[in-house]
């Protein structure tokens, strides 16, 4: 059955249409969500970073992901397998265990490299220490950071410059004997420190962003992430995934994670009128009834049974016999070329194969029921006999 779109429903075909095309082609605007994501190519994602860790900072060395909190990894069989524990996100929220088992790796030796603008307050509480944001209006208005280390080993009188792509925020709050000041800002606040923690380190930087693709890409910033991982030993690193701004937007709404990346949004969409469309052509192909086609009627027996019918009710039997004997000299004469007469009566025989005695005797009483006034049903139905005989036996 061949499907008919209602021409109703052509407006809304074309907008669709436009809309896919401007969705398509319009130019894609840069997303500046914060997601430091190992795998995100975008400004504040971490691709880079982790690809600058396997190539340049930490060569030849594993770098495992973890996508679980820390109270869950793995406990190591041999403790004198050290490794590096690297945290990038806008907010480390650890629970209270997160942050005790966090503790427990760094006094067994290995070293936590954390970069937040804010670490919750359980790791405040463990660490006794705090990270405050700048909200002073004179800072606000500022478009650029200035970051220095402070061990000129590193970098003798060096600055980078972070536009943009910055936490106006700093760590405060701190006792100065527990831990070492390795990186300061221009206003001479803390960003970046160390803590001896058993036989390992705590590294803490309240600068996020600088260890982005943004960062990475802009000036000579690249130099300052090395600079900072430079305070790490050349051991496997375990890469946080867990932690992450979108975590709590994918586990609180799918659809929404869904919505956020452009390529998922647009097949998203695609499936969603798909969908509609399936639902709209195929109901209407279900509930479409199927029209009953009669046959032709055969008219030409309605005619004969009618008058069949006519002539039994007015019992016209000469009339009917007239009839006849009209139809057959018309058959005679259509179908053997010559009249039923009796001076042809023996070429008909030898045409149509019929004895000649058979064909005289019809002549004769076709010839009695023209003399006749009234004709019973008898002599019909003998007369109706001899003329059919004809019919089915001629050649």
């Amino acid at each position: 059955m061949k499907l008919v779109v209602p021409k109703s429903i052509y407006p809304f075909i074309g907008i669709l249409i436009l809309l896919f095309l401007v969705e398509l082609f319009t130019p894609t605007p840069i997303d500046w969500t914060q997601n430091f994501n190992s795998n995100d190519k975008r400004p504040y994602g971490s691709y880079l970073l982790v690809d600058l860790l396997k190539t340049e900072f930490f060569p030849n060395r594993t770098i495992e992901h973890e996508t679980v909190p820390v109270f869950n990894y793995e406990y190591e069989e041999d403790e004198s397998v050290l490794k590096n524990y690297i945290y990038i996100t806008n907010h480390l929220d650890m629970k209270d265990w997160d942050a005790a088992r966090l503790i427990e790796l760094a006094e067994q030796g290995n070293q936590i490299f954390i970069a937040a603008s804010s670490i919750g307050k359980a790791l405040e509480d463990t660490l006794n220490l705090s990270i405050n944001t700048d909200l002073r209006i004179a800072h606000l208005t500022k478009n650029t950071r200035i970051q220095s280390f402070e061990n000129e080993k590193i970098y003798r009188n060096k600055t980078f410059n972070f536009e943009k792509a910055f936490d106006p925020s700093f760590i405060d709050k701190f006792n100065k004997d527990s831990l070492i000041v390795l990186g300061r800002n221009s206003e001479k606040e803390v960003q970046l420190i160390k803590k001896k923690i058993g036989k390992g380190n705590l590294f803490l930087s309240c600068q996020p962003l600088a260890f982005t693709n943004y960062n990475i890409l802009s000036d000579n910033n690249a130099e300052y992430i090395a600079g900072a991982f430079s305070y790490l030993p050349n051991y496997p690193i375990v890469w946080d995934e867990y932690y992450k701004p979108m975590r709590a937007m994918r586990s609180s709404s799918p659809l929404k994670y869904l919505l956020v990346n452009p390529p998922l949004r647009l097949a998203f969409y695609l499936l969603f009128f798909s969908l509609v469309f399936l639902l709209i052509f195929q109901g209407k192909r279900q509930q479409q009834i199927i029209p009953i086609i009669e046959p032709l009627r055969n008219t030409s027996l309605d005619f004969i049974r009618t008058l069949g019918a006519l002539y039994y009710t007015s019992r016209n039997h000469k009339d009917i016999a007239d009839k006849k004997i009209k139809h057959f000299k018309e058959f005679i004469r259509s179908k053997y070329h010559t009249e039923f007469a009796e001076k042809n009566l023996h070429e008909l025989s030898v045409r149509s194969g019929i004895a000649l005695k058979t064909l005289q005797i019809l002549h004769q009483q076709a010839k009695s029921v023209k003399e006749l006034n009234q004709l019973t049903q008898e002599g019909l139905e003998d007369f109706h006999s001899k003329i059919e005989y004809i019919y089915d036996n001629c050649k």
